[in-house]
């Protein structure tokens, strides 16, 4: 592959830019601390989503049942820390492991059963979400910890506390992928499964990691999400489906596996954000946004078709390599 080829987050960073200068002489607000405050807030979000699906679109896989696993873990850590009374730590412990254990259910169903993963999300992310509102009655759990609720929209200047967990989470699942054995066998059966069969390895067990870690990732975005809602409510992840795919795919990660892109992703959602900001500020109804969303996917699938390839990896990206 030859290493002149551009990677794949640059036209997405130049659309950013090209939006932020036409934002600032479209109006004064755009550029102000409280305004990048707001379009990192919910780039921030929208990263943690993304990744969730990127992990299991590396695989080849794909999940309908992030916002599900999202509602179960919020309202989870809600529960133990507004009726329960537990430490902050230990609530958001507890969610991340719910997360991960919804995860590895719909990893060993498709592994055990060979049904689409498709299939199995749909119907798991159906029944998490219904968990969510059967249990709360669609009532919400308030009053969080302020320890809790700070982190999810306290503020350094322009910069929210959350973005730095975003980022923390971003490049370590960056450095997973690109420096850990399990990683580099993810990406080698999204790749090729076969050859991954053939060589000795199991892609059974690939297929269960990579839900695992995308369930945890998921109760991330559901705790995160909840924090900065200051409640804890079942109607989280109603449409994180779309918005997943979004970042994901708009970034750079393959669609049919073994290549994903975590710049991109981090970049794919700063657009996102901006351009759901940029309609608020110009009085369009926001709704707008999931317009922009589909055609943004599919621009993408589309030109990656024409010119005959697949998304790129860029810095900080994974790769499928050989395994020794």
């Amino acid at each position: 592959m030859s290493s002149n080829r551009l990677p794949p987050w640059l036209p997405i960073l130049a659309i950013t830019l090209v939006a932020t200068v036409v934002m600032s002489c479209a109006t004064g607000r755009f550029l102000t601390s409280s305004n990048i405050y707001v379009i990192l807030l919910d780039a921030a979000l929208l990263a943690v989503i993304g990744l969730s699906q990127l992990v299991v679109l590396s695989v080849g896989e794909f999940s309908l049942a992030i916002g599900g696993i999202g509602a179960v873990c919020g309202i989870t850590t809600g529960y133990l820390l507004v009726v329960g009374r537990v430490p902050v730590l230990i609530g958001v412990a507890v969610g991340l492991a719910v997360g991960a254990a919804c995860g590895a259910l719909n990893g060993l169903l498709v592994a055990k059963t060979s049904i689409s993963g498709f299939i199995i999300t749909l119907a798991t992310g159906g029944a998490f979400s219904g968990l969510a509102v059967g249990f709360t009655k669609t009532q919400p759990f308030n009053r969080l910890p302020s320890a809790f609720t700070t982190f999810g929209t306290g503020r350094w200047g322009a910069l929210p506390i959350c973005i730095f967990a975003t980022i923390l989470l971003v490049a370590a699942s960056a450095a997973f992928f690109r420096w850990n054995r399990l990683g580099r066998r993810i990406l080698a059966v999204g790749s090729n499964s076969e050859a991954v069969t053939l060589a000795g390895l199991s892609k059974k067990s690939a297929v269960v990691a990579a839900h695992v870690l995308s369930g945890a990732t998921a109760a991330a975005a559901g705790l995160i999400a909840t924090a900065q809602l200051h409640e804890a409510n079942s109607s989280i992840g109603t449409s994180w489906v779309i918005s997943s795919l979004t970042v994901a795919v708009i970034g750079g990660t393959s669609l049919n596996g073994g290549s994903v892109s975590h710049i991109g992703l981090f970049t794919a959602s700063v657009v996102l954000a901006v351009i759901a900001d940029s309609l608020v500020l110009l009085n369009i109804n926001p709704f707008w946004v999931t317009l922009a969303e589909g055609l943004l996917i599919l621009g993408v699938v589309v030109a990656g078709r024409v010119s005959g390839r697949g998304p790129r990896m860029g810095l900080l990206s994974g790769k499928a390599v050989k395994l020794t």
